[in-house]
C-alpha cells in the first residue's frame, strides 16, 4: 500500500505504510485551516518523492533554484484546489515515470466528482530566451519571472507523466495551463505527457527552445497546443481528442493556437515552433450535434506575427479550418510560416465555400491549397480515414485501410529536414500498421481519468480497521442551494461546517450526537459571491472534507 502525505511545509502521515506487516503508525493532520492549506510552499536542496506513498500537494509548491525534486516511476500525487507545482529557473524537476508505470499528478476529488480545474498543474521556468522582458506566468499569480540568454538550460527530465484535471482558476481569465512552459530550454527532456481534462490549454509553451515528442491532450477546455512569447521549439508524435462537453466558456476552443506576443509586435526570437505528425481530433468527431451554446472554433489560429508551422498532420473535427491573422499572414505569404502536406476537416464555411478564414485573410484557400494541403471546401472527418473516435474513453485514430494518411508522409522540406525527426511514412501521430493497443500510447495513458481510485489502491493491505468517512454534495456546481451527503462511521458527535476559501466560517449546519448512519444536510448559498467554498464533516476519529463551487 501507500502511505498519504502532505506536500508542504511539514510532512504529517495521514495514513501509514505497512511494510513486512508491520504497523508503522500514524499522526494527527490537525484543524482543517484553507488559508494554512493553500499558502505557498518553497522547497530548497534536493527532495525525493517515494513511490509507495500517496502525496496531496496544497496551495503554490515552489522549487526554488538550485533545488531538485525527484519523482521516481509509479508516484502519485493528488492536489487540492489551487494546488500547483512551480518549477522556478534554476530549478529541476525529474519525474521519470516508464511505459507500465507513470507518475500521475491528479485531483483530489474521488471518482465521479472530478472537473477540469480541480487543481493548479505543473509549471517549468528555465533560462532559455523569450521576446519579452521580465514575463510574468498568469498576471503574476505564479510568482517570479523567466527566460534569459541560455537555448541549452536543462530544467531536468518530464517523462512517462499524466496531469488530471488541473487549470485551477485564480482569477477570470488567470487558469494555470496542464503543462506551462516559460523558458524552458532544450536541454530539458519532455515526452510521453498526458495532459487531461484542462479547464484551459492543455500544453502551452512561452518562449524556450525546449523540443517535445509524443504528447497526449484531452477533453481540454481551451486550447490543444498553445505557443507564445518567441517559442522556438520541435515536437512530433502528438494527439489531442476534444469532449464536446467541455470548452471555454470566456474565450474560443482551438486546436492550435499561437501569438508571437499580446500585441502583435515584431519582438524576437519569432515564435517559431515546428510540429509535425501531430493528430489532432475536434469535438465533431465524436458525437454531433454539438451542445448549443459551444465555443470550439479552428483547427488552427495563428496570430501576431507567429511563425508556427504544421507538417505531416491531420486536424479533423473542429467547425472551421485555419484562421491566420494580422502579422501572421505576411509571414505565411513569403513562406516563413508554413502548413504543409497536412490534411484539415470542417464544416463551417466562412465565404464562397471556404472552411478557413477568408474575412480575415482572403487568400488563406489559394495559400493553403498550394502548399500540398487538402482542402478548402466542407468535409466530414471521415473522409481523412480514421477509427471509430466515438467513445472517449476508448478512441480509436489509427488510420484505416486506404485512408489517405498512409505512405504520404514528406521530410524533403527544408523545416523537418533536420536528423532530429524521426522520418516515418505515415502522416498524423499513429503507425497505421499497429492496433491502437500497440501504439505509443499503451501501458502509460489513462483515457478514462474519472474512474480511477487512487486512495483505494493505496489503502490495500492496511490491517487495522478505520473509521472512514465520505461526503459530496450535489448538484456540483450550484446556484443558489444544494445537498451536503454523508456518512458517519460510529455514533458521536458530529460537526459540519463550511469554509470560503480564505477559512472563514461561512455556515455551521450541524453540530450534535449522530447515530452510524447517512445524512444529507441542504447549503443554501444565497447572499454568497461566486466561488469555491469547503464543507468539513468531523466527528469521533475521523474526518473529510470536500469542495464545492458555486456559481451564479
Amino acid at each position: 500500500m501507500k502511505n498519504v502525505i502532505k506536500l508542504a511545509s511539514v510532512l504529517v502521515a495521514l495514513a501509514v505504510a505497512v511494510p513486512a506487516l508491520a504497523w508503522v503508525g500514524t499522526a494527527d493532520l490537525g484543524t482543517f485551516d484553507p488559508v494554512d492549506e493553500l499558502a505557498p510552499y518553497n522547497q530548497t536542496g534536493v527532495r525525493t518523492l517515494s513511490p509507495d506513498t500517496l502525496y496531496t500537494i496544497y496551495g503554490l509548491y515552489y522549487v526554488e533554484a538550485g533545488g531538485v525534486i525527484n519523482i521516481p516511476a509509479g508516484t502519485v500525487i493528488q492536489g487540492v484546489p489551487g494546488a500547483t507545482l512551480v518549477i522556478k529557473p534554476g530549478a529541476q524537476i525529474f519525474a521519470e515515470g516508464t511505459e507500465t508505470s507513470p507518475v500521475i499528478m491528479t485531483s483530489s476529488e474521488a471518482p465521479g466528482n472530478r472537473f477540469p480545474g480541480d487543481w493548479g498543474g505543473v509549471v517549468i521556468l528555465g533560462n532559455a530566451p523569450v521576446n519579452q522582458v521580465n514575463p510574468l506566468i498568469e498576471g503574476g499569480i505564479i510568482e517570479g519571472t523567466y527566460g534569459g540568454s541560455d537555448p541549452e538550460d536543462n530544467s531536468g527530465v518530464f517523462k512517462y507523466v499524466r496531469i488530471e484535471y488541473p487549470g485551477y482558476r485564480f482569477q477570470l481569465n488567470n487558469e494555470v495551463n496542464g503543462l506551462t512552459m516559460g523558458g524552458v530550454g532544450r536541454g530539458t527532456e519532455i515526452h510521453h505527457v498526458q495532459i487531461s481534462y484542462s479547464f484551459d490549454d492543455s500544453f502551452e509553451w512561452f518562449g524556450g527552445t525546449v523540443d517535445a515528442h509524443h504528447l497526449v491532450a484531452i477533453g481540454g477546455t481551451d486550447d490543444d497546443f498553445d505557443t507564445d512569447f518567441g517559442y522556438q521549439g520541435r515536437i512530433q508524435f502528438g494527439f489531442s481528442l476534444r469532449d464536446p462537453q467541455y470548452w471555454d466558456a470566456a474565450g474560443q476552443s482551438n486546436g492550435f493556437e499561437s501569438d508571437n506576443d499580446g500585441s502583435g509586435s515584431a519582438a524576437q526570437p519569432y515564435t517559431f515552433p515546428v510540429f509535425s505528425n501531430m493528430t489532432m481530433i475536434g469535438p465533431e468527431a465524436v458525437a454531433l450535434p454539438l451542445p448549443v451554446g459551444h465555443t470550439f472554433e479552428n483547427a488552427a489560429v495563428l496570430r501576431r506575427s507567429t511563425r508556427t508551422s504544421v507538417f505531416n498532420s491531420v486536424i479533423a473535427g473542429f467547425p472551421r479550418g485555419v484562421s491566420i491573422r494580422d502579422g501572421s499572414r505576411t509571414a505565411a505569404a513569403a513562406d516563413e510560416l508554413r502548413f504543409y502536406n497536412t490534411e484539415v476537416t470542417g464544416s463551417y464555411t466562412y465565404s464562397t465555400d471556404n472552411i478557413h478564414d477568408t474575412g480575415r485573410w482572403p487568400l488563406v484557400g489559394t495559400w493553403f491549397m498550394g502548399n500540398a494541403n487538402l482542402d478548402t471546401i466542407p468535409r466530414s472527418h471521415t473522409a481523412v480515414g480514421l477509427g471509430d473516435l466515438s467513445d472517449l474513453t476508448n478512441p480509436n485514430p489509427v488510420p484505416q485501410p486506404g485512408s489517405v494518411l498512409i505512405g504520404t508522409a514528406d521530410f524533403s522540406n527544408s523545416y523537418i529536414a533536420d536528423p532530429w525527426f524521426t522520418q516515418v511514412s505515415y502522416r498524423g501521430a499513429f503507425d497505421p500498421a499497429l492496433p491502437m493497443d500497440q501504439q505509443w500510447t499503451r501501458g502509460w495513458t489513462n483515457f478514462d481519468p474519472q474512474g480511477i481510485n487512487y486512495a483505494a489502491l493505496s489503502s490495500v493491505g492496511d490491517p487495522l480497521p478505520a473509521r472512514t468517512a465520505a461526503a459530496r454534495n450535489f448538484p456540483n456546481p450550484f446556484n443558489p442551494s444544494t445537498t451536503i451527503k454523508f456518512t458517519v462511521p460510529a455514533k458521536g458527535n458530529v460537526n459540519v461546517k463550511v469554509y470560503d476559501v480564505r477559512g472563514r466560517e461561512v455556515a455551521e449546519l450541524h453540530d450534535g450526537m449522530l447515530e452510524a448512519s447517512t445524512y444529507e444536510l441542504q447549503f443554501n448559498g444565497e447572499g454568497l459571491s461566486s466561488g469555491t467554498y469547503f464543507y468539513r464533516v468531523q466527528g469521533e476519529g475521523f474526518e473529510v472534507t470536500e469542495k464545492m463551487q458555486l456559481v451564479k
